[in-house]
C-alpha cells in the first residue's frame, strides 16, 4: 500500500520541523524532524511503509523494527486525519 498527501493538503517545512494544512477543514498538523524527513519523501513521491522506513533507517540511527512501527503509527495517524491517503501505485492512481 503506498501513501500519498492528498491534494487539499499544503505541506511547509520549517527548520527541524514541518506542518501539514488541509485547506478542506482547516486543520493542522505538526511534526518533527523525523516525521518532516517522512513527509519530504512523500511529498516527492507516493511510498509505502517498507520505503520509508529504509530511508529512515539510512538516515537516523534507529533500528528497523522501531522505525517501522512508529512509521506505520504516523501514516495511520495522518490518514485518519485526512492528510494522507492510499493509493495502489506509485503513480499515485
Amino acid at each position: 500500500m503506498y501513501y500519498k498527501i492528498r491534494e487539499p493538503v499544503l505541506y511547509t517545512g520549517l527548520e527541524k520541523q514541518s506542518v501539514l494544512l488541509n485547506l478542506d477543514s482547516g486543520g493542522y498538523f505538526s511534526a518533527n524532524s523525523v516525521g518532516d524527513s517522512i513527509l519530504s519523501i512523500l511529498m516527492k513521491r507516493p511510498s509505502t511503509v517498507e520505503e520509508l522506513t529504509h530511508e529512515i533507517t539510512l538516515e537516523y540511527a534507529i533500528s528497523r523494527e522501531i522505525a517501522e512501527r512508529d512509521i506505520q503509527g504516523f501514516v495511520k495517524d495522518l490518514v485518519e486525519q485526512g492528510l494522507l491517503e492510499t493509493v495502489d501505485g506509485r503513480d499515485g492512481s
